[in-house]
């Protein structure tokens, strides 16, 4: 169920705080958002990060993901490997590794605040380049990743992806986005940002993160929890993003390039 503020002040109002109020006020003052635009309550959200930098949008989505990592981790009595997209981005670009930061975490970037649990990439395929992502994964200790969220991996793989844990968090290297393409098709379209402090790569256009969940989502069929429904999840806020940065994005200082 989703809460919506009323347009009128109400009398339980009197007894919220001084910045509470003023917090209601503000969002009253806002030009009104259609029910029909915004049909999952997720307008603020949204509206929220993408007033952030990618960088702040990386920050976030590694401190949320790590927390949340850990704290299943303490639960199930396992041992917290720590998330850090930052790390496995930055050694890939040390080592000169040419790639694009793919996947929902690049939709995370692009102003979709629903987060991914993996660092996912596409490197060039050129041989050399293999070999510099080769160099990247032995000094990050990737090893096959056996379990995710749906079972064992084996159970519902996909040709040309890698499934890795590391030392760093799972990473996923893809050869070619499904229903996208490879390296050069999706550089095409991508943006070389900063991600973090003396860090710039590229990412993944939201068009082609959509388009390959999309696919993804064909691709492995069946009864959940193999028929990854959160990829519908993530294709739902990525193209509500897209659609409200378009139409709000001047009334409500969202940058279109985003």
């Amino acid at each position: 169920m989703q809460t919506r503020i009323s347009p009128t002040p109400l009398p339980v109002e009197e007894t919220f705080s001084e910045n509470t109020r003023a917090f209601l006020a503000y969002a009253r003052s806002l030009p009104p958002i259609p029910e029909d635009d915004d049909p999952n309550g997720w307008f603020s959200q949204i509206a929220a990060h993408l007033k952030r930098s990618p960088a702040q949008r990386l920050e976030r989505w590694e401190a949320y993901v790590d927390g949340s990592l850990r704290f299943g981790c303490e639960r199930r009595g396992e041992e917290h490997v720590r998330f850090d997209p930052v790390r496995v981005l930055s050694t890939l670009t040390d080592r000169g590794v040419e790639f694009v930061f793919v996947g929902m975490g690049a939709g995370y970037l692009r102003g979709a605040p629903y987060p991914s649990y993996n660092t996912d990439v596409t490197p060039s395929m050129e041989s050399d380049n293999l070999a510099r992502v080769e160099e990247v994964l032995e000094v990050l200790e990737a090893r096959p990743l056996e379990r995710d969220e749906w079972g064992p991996v084996e159970e519902h793989a996909l040709s040309g992806y890698r499934r890795l844990m590391t030392s760093a968090g799972m990473v996923n290297v893809v050869d070619a986005l499904p229903g996208v393409g490879g390296y050069e098709r999706v550089v095409a379209k991508a943006d070389f940002w900063e991600v973090a402090d003396g860090l710039s790569v590229w990412v993944a256009a939201m068009e082609d993160v959509i388009c390959s969940k999309e696919a993804v989502g064909e691709l492995i069929v069946g009864t959940p929890p193999y028929g990854r429904m959160m990829d519908g999840v993530h294709v739902l806020m990525c193209k509500e993003t897209l659609a409200l940065r378009k139409k709000y994005g001047t009334k409500w200082n969202l940058s279109p390039g985003s």
